[in-house]
């Protein structure tokens, strides 16, 4: 069973095989990889479809 992501990317490597990308927030100081890294490693990052978006939240200003 395929958990869903929270993020609207996955990573894709050069032999095509799709990567969440978190699988690599322990290597990278819980942060998703960088332009740079993703070039390094071969990987690039593709849109992910079944991404449902959330409503944000704003903080309401109550001054006038």
């Amino acid at each position: 069973m395929i958990r869903e992501s929270k993020y609207s990317f996955l990573y894709q490597a050069a032999d095509g095989s799709i990567m969440r990308p978190e699988n690599f927030l322990n290597i990278n100081k819980g942060r998703t990889l960088s332009s740079s890294q993703l070039r390094a490693l071969g990987i690039t990052k593709v849109k992910n479809e079944s991404f449902k978006q959330q409503a944000t939240s704003y903080k309401l200003d109550n001054k006038k």
